[in-house]
């Protein structure tokens, strides 16, 4: 039996995420008809927190592939909304390995979405037409997660795409690690703009960039205002555009079979 899994971190905003990982599912769903649909979420902080507070049962990781045994898949693609090859998806590669190795059965994982730098360019081709009116005479400031494992060039290697672009007031800073906020902040002053609009770089726009992004105190915006910019925020996920969910659908079905450790 053919399966397919997707996995994202999860979020307990069930705003963005009817918007975003709901999106998401559907489009892998709808892509792959001949395949048993199942979905995960890798943060079971979040999978307890939406269950407590309303009733909402998400698979975790392990839960997800208990369920998939149960039902008999034996040919599995695992496709995720992970941005890079950070600690989520060591999870999930870990996962997909262990449950290979139960029985006699085949599991292709998908790379993460910022695997290339033809990916680089197609994301920043999709923030390019979504954010060009948005921005106006201001600049953008985009927030991502960042990874404390080593990746985190590509949000480098992204606000590079974009200035290829022309768009050369487009930044990307991280929550943790670099660039940091500060690094864009010096950035922006040197353009002389008296506006930033403030977006996610992230799959939803949950705790991150409604508390880091937008909250009250010490926030990114609450730190643009103290130095005099007007600010303005888009709580606007990645997985909202139609080009991020087809470039997960792209990914799933370029999946490869998992290399055998110590190969």
């Amino acid at each position: 039996m053919k399966g397919l899994l997707s996995v994202s971190f999860g979020t307990s905003h069930p705003d963005t995420r009817a918007k975003t990982i709901d999106a998401v599912d559907k489009a892998l769903a709808d892509a792959f008809p001949e395949r048993a649909f199942y979905s995960a979420w890798t943060s079971p902080r979040i999978v307890a927190k939406v269950e407590a507070e309303r009733g909402e049962h998400h698979d975790t990781l392990d839960e997800a592939l208990c369920r998939i045994d149960a039902d008999g898949v034996d040919d599995l693609v695992v496709a995720t909304t992970c941005l890079m090859q950070g600690g989520e998806m060591r999870k999930i590669v870990e996962a997909a390995r262990t449950w290979e190795a139960r029985g006699s059965r085949n599991v292709r994982v998908a790379a993460p979405l910022m695997a290339t730098p033809a990916d680089h360019a197609r994301m920043a081709a999709a923030l390019s037409d979504e954010f060009s009116d948005a921005a106006g005479d201001g600049a953008l400031l985009l927030m991502g997660h960042g990874s404390p494992y080593g990746s985190n060039q590509l949000y480098s290697d992204v606000q590079d795409a974009l200035h290829a672009l022309g768009r050369g007031r487009f930044f990307v800073a991280t929550v943790e690690g670099s660039p940091t906020f500060e690094d864009a902040l010096a950035s922006i002053e040197r353009t002389g703009v008296a506006r930033v609009l403030l977006a996610p770089f992230m799959i939803v726009a949950g705790d991150h960039a409604r508390n880091d992004m937008t909250g009250p105190d010490d926030s990114w915006a609450a730190r643009l205002r103290a130095r005099g910019f007007e600010v303005e925020a888009v709580l606007k996920g990645l997985g909202e555009f139609a080009e991020v969910r087809q470039l997960v659908v792209e990914h799933a079905r370029e999946a490869k079979l998992l290399e055998r450790e110590g190969a």
